[in-house]
């Protein structure tokens, strides 16, 4: 994405105080608050993308592939040609079992601490007489295959590298939509995946004027940080999950986000609307 998420619709709020489901073009975000039955239950906001996964070569080019002597070729993104060699049966299912675990990454790493003026997901339980529990949002993430509508189409190849690509040390450079065969194994689908969660790289998500600009410039990718040439997450990572959280409350009030994700609700006593300062069990 690296962009602004792209709202759709909302759900509507019926009985609720916030809408429990949010449509962008990029994603479906959905808003759950707990039962009751467990004060330390927080409540937890999914963001799914469904996807699907198009493996190019000789016999589905796909639009992206184009035959030279009954061989396919393509341009990676930075315009230089690979020649390709066909998949295999074998080799499409480990790519869609290994793309399938890229979730994992971007799943449960961060928490949204409610503000503490916002009641909407508070709910009643058995923390003690005259109290109710105040949550935070959990941030969780899930690829689905073939849902609707498609909100991430990528195209995956198998480069047949020449023995002058190896002497020249070329590699097939992926983007969020055209992978490699490789990516499933690396980083960069870790990598790509934040880029479908609304993030550009590190140096751009800390606000570098040059990168606003050219965030493919080298120096946009600085640093241990998942978006640039690690694979490490900070708190900035959490963009999606932090614009998306407005959308769901309508709550313009500062969400700070946290990697302490098992950081429990706070008890709040009835009748108090400002919090102040958390309180723990």
């Amino acid at each position: 994405m690296a962009k602004q998420l792209n709202i759709r619709q909302k759900a509507r709020k019926f009985d609720s105080k916030f809408y429990h489901e949010v449509l962008a073009d990029e994603c479906h975000s959905s808003l759950e608050v707990p039962d009751g039955r467990n004060p330390m239950q927080n409540a937890w906001l999914t963001i799914t993308i469904n996807y699907s996964l198009d493996f190019i070569d000789r016999r589905n080019l796909g639009g992206k592939a184009y035959l030279k002597n009954n061989k396919a070729y393509v341009k990676d993104s930075d315009g230089v040609e690979f020649a390709l060699s066909d998949w295999d049966s074998q080799s499409q299912t480990n790519f869609n079992k290994k793309f399938a675990k890229g979730e994992s990454f971007w799943n449960y790493k961060f928490l949204l601490i409610t503000p503490a003026d916002y009641d909407a997901l508070d709910f009643t339980s058995m923390a003690g007489q005259g109290f109710v529990c105040r949550p935070n949002v959990i941030c969780l993430f899930r690829l689905k295959p073939g849902g609707t509508p498609t909100h991430l189409s990528i195209k995956v190849v198998r480069p047949d590298l020449s023995f002058w690509d190896n002497v020249l040390g070329r590699s097939y450079r992926s983007d969020e939509f055209n992978y490699k065969i490789e990516d499933a194994d690396t980083k960069t689908l870790w990598h790509e995946l934040g880029h479908a969660l609304d993030q550009d790289h590190v140096m751009a998500l800390k606000g570098d004027a040059r990168c606003m600009v050219d965030i493919n410039a080298d120096r946009c990718y600085e640093g241990p940080n998942i978006m640039g040439r690690g694979s490490q997450l900070e708190t900035i990572n959490a963009r999606a999950w932090s614009e998306l959280i407005y959308q769901h409350t309508e709550n313009r009030q500062q969400w700070v986000v946290s990697q302490a994700v098992n950081t429990p609700p706070r008890r709040i006593p009835l009748g108090v609307a400002n919090l102040g300062k958390p309180t723990s069990f």
